[in-house]
C-alpha cells in the first residue's frame, strides 16, 4: 500500500504511547480515513492518512507496542459515529426529509397540513373554484400548493410554477404561464425568420398558436389584453391532457394597483374559459381583499386559505421522522427548544436539524442519543445558514456605533412571545426584566428608554424591523423575523419561549 494524502485530525481517548512505555490504546477520529497508514508517535492536532476528503468520519482503537512506527488502517476503515450509518446513507435520509432551501411536493412530508390539502382538494371538485393561499412568509404556501398539485395531477401532468416578480407585470405572468408549456432550448435559441406565434389561429385552438419557420427561438408574447391573456390559458389547456394546475406564486410582489386591478379581472373570468386548468395562488399578506380590492366579487370564485404557523407536535415529527431513521433520538428537552425557537416556521426546523445530525454524526463517540452540544451546533449552522436577507436585516437594524447590545436586548424582548403584537409595558415586565437578569454584565434600561429603542427600529436607519401600532404596542414587520431573533438569542445564551423550561441545555 502506497503513501496516502494528508487530512486533518486529532487524537482522542488516550493520548499516543510513550517512546519506551507500554503498549496503549490510541483512539482517533478523522474526516476522509479509509485506508492509509497511522504514524503511532504522532502528537495531537497532526496531519494523518486519508482517501483524499471525502466527509467519512471513522473513529478507529488502535493497539501500538513501543517498536510500532506505524499501524495500517484496513480498507473497510472502522465504525461510523451514528451507529450503521455512513456518510452518504446520512446525506440520503437528510437530502429527502430536511430541505431548507427546496420546497416540499409529498404529503408525507407536509406534516401539519392534512386538512388544508383536504380542502383544496375538495374546492377543486367544483366546477371553475380556484385556490388563493395567503399567510406569512416562510410558513409553507409554495410547499402547500406543489404538494396540492401533485396530488390532484400526478407526476404525468407536471403543474406550471410562476412567479411574480417586483418588474414582472399581470402581461409577463401570463406570458410565462404560456412559456412554461415550451421547450426551454427552443425560448432560448436565436430567433430566425418565418416563425412566431399568432393570435389569429382556428377557434378549435383557443385563438393562439405557434407558426412554425426556420429553426429559430419561439415564444408566447406578451398579452395586450384580457381577452389575450384568456387565450394564453386556452392554449395551455388545449397542450395538456387531463387537468392543468398553475402555480402563481408571491403574488405580494405586484405592487402596482393597476397591475393588481389586471389580476382581479383575470381571476374573474376564468370560470368562463370552459377549460380544465386550475391556478393555486400564492401571496404574503393578511388579507386576500389586498390583492383583490378593486374586484371584491372575484373573492367568490376564490376558496381562500389562510395558512398559519404549525404547532409544536408537528414540527416534531419533522425531525422524529429523521431521528427513527436513522435509529437514533433525539431528547425530549431538544425538541421543546427547537419548537419554540422555530416560533412555528417548518423552514427553521430544517435548518436546525440538519446541522444538529450533522453534529450527532461527526461526534467522536457513537452517538444512539443527541446531546445539549448537538443541539447548540444546531443553532449555529441554522444562524450561518439562514436566509442572508433575515441576517443583513438584523445586523441593519442592531449594528450600530452606539448601544448595539440594547437594540439586540430589545429585539430579543420582542421576540419573546409569540404574540403578533405586545404592548411596551408588558415587554418591560414580561420578557425584557428576565432577559437583563440573566445578563449581569449589562444594565437595565428604564422603560421609557426601551420604549425608545423601539421607535428607533420603526425607521428605515434600522430596517423598518418593527412596526409601531400607536399606545406603546409594537409588531415584527414580518412574522418570520421573530424566529430568526430567537436564533440570536438563543445562540447567546437567551432561551426565549418559556422562562420556567430551560430544556436542559444549560
Amino acid at each position: 500500500m502506497g503513501d496516502a494524502p494528508s487530512v486533518e485530525g486529532r487524537w482522542v481517548g488516550m493520548k499516543p504511547p510513550e517512546k519506551d512505555g507500554p503498549p496503549q490504546r490510541a483512539a482517533t477520529e478523522r474526516s476522509g480515513l479509509s485506508q492509509g497508514i497511522i504514524p503511532c508517535g504522532l502528537p495531537e492536532q497532526q496531519g494523518y492518512a486519508s482517501d483524499g476528503g471525502h466527509r467519512n468520519r471513522i473513529r478507529l482503537s488502535i493497539f501500538c507496542s513501543p517498536e510500532q512506527e506505524s499501524y495500517n488502517v484496513p480498507e473497510s476503515g472502522g465504525s461510523m459515529t451514528i451507529r450503521g450509518v455512513t456518510d452518504e446513507e446520512l446525506k440520503q435520509v437528510l437530502s429527502e426529509n430536511l430541505t431548507p432551501s427546496d420546497s416540499i411536493k409529498t404529503p408525507e412530508r407536509l406534516f401539519g397540513r392534512e386538512k388544508t390539502l383536504r380542502t383544496i382538494d375538495r374546492a377543486f371538485a367544483s366546477p371553475g373554484r380556484q385556490i388563493f393561499i395567503y399567510g406569512d412568509r416562510g410558513v409553507g404556501k409554495t410547499s402547500l400548493a406543489l404538494t396540492a398539485a401533485y396530488l390532484h395531477t400526478g407526476v404525468e401532468n407536471l403543474p406550471v410554477y410562476v412567479m411574480c416578480g417586483r418588474t414582472n407585470d399581470f402581461g409577463q405572468t401570463i406570458q410565462a404561464i404560456g412559456n412554461a408549456l415550451i421547450p426551454v432550448e427552443q425560448r432560448m435559441e436565436k430567433p430566425a425568420s418565418g416563425g412566431g406565434f399568432t393570435f389569429n389561429l382556428p377557434a378549435s385552438m383557443g385563438g393562439i398558436g405557434v407558426s412554425n419557420g426556420n429553426k429559430g427561438s419561439s415564444n408566447i408574447p406578451i398579452p395586450q389584453s384580457l381577452n389575450e391573456a384568456l387565450d394564453v390559458i386556452r392554449y395551455v389547456a388545449a397542450k395538456r391532457k387531463n387537468t392543468t394546475i398553475v402555480i402563481v406564486d408571491e403574488m405580494e410582489r405586484i405592487d402596482s394597483a393597476p397591475e393588481r386591478e389586471k389580476f382581479a379581472e383575470f381571476i374573474r373570468n376564468l370560470p368562463e374559459l370552459n377549460a380544465d386548468v386550475r391556478f393555486i395562488f400564492c401571496g404574503i399578506m393578511h388579507d386576500v381583499t389586498e390583492v383583490l380590492q378593486s374586484h371584491p366579487s372575484a373573492g367568490r370564485i376564490l376558496e381562500t386559505i389562510e395558512l398559519k404557523r404549525l404547532n409544536h407536535d408537528d414540527l416534531w415529527k419533522i425531525l422524529s421522522v429523521v431521528a427513527t431513521k436513522l435509529n437514533v433520538e433525539v431528547q425530549q428537552e431538544a425538541l421543546i427548544r427547537i419548537g419554540q425557537v422555530s416560533d412555528g416556521f417548518p423552514h427553521y426546523v430544517h435548518l436546525i436539524g440538519e446541522s444538529m445530525f450533522w453534529s450527532m454524526f461527526d461526534d467522536p463517540d457513537e452517538v444512539i442519543r443527541s446531546g445539549s452540544r448537538h443541539y447548540k451546533e444546531g443553532i449555529k449552522g441554522a444562524l450561518q445558514r439562514t436566509e442572508a436577507a433575515l441576517k443583513a436585516q438584523y445586523e441593519k437594524a442592531t449594528q450600530k456605533y452606539r448601544n448595539t447590545q440594547e437594540f439586540e436586548e430589545a429585539l430579543w424582548a420582542l421576540a419573546d412571545s409569540t404574540s403578533d403584537r405586545r404592548q411596551i409595558a408588558e415587554i418591560y415586565d414580561s420578557s425584557y426584566r428576565w432577559i437583563m437578569s440573566k445578563r449581569s454584565d449589562r444594565s437595565l434600561l428604564l422603560r421609557e428608554k426601551l420604549n425608545q429603542r423601539y421607535l428607533s427600529l420603526r425607521k428605515e436607519t434600522h430596517g423598518r424591523i418593527v412596526v409601531g401600532h400607536g399606545s406603546g404596542w409594537f409588531s415584527f414587520r414580518e412574522a418570520i423575523m421573530r424566529g430568526y431573533v430567537r436564533l440570536k438569542a438563543e445562540d447567546n445564551g437567551i432561551d426565549l419561549g418559556k422562562h420556567h423550561n430551560t430544556a436542559g441545555m444549560n
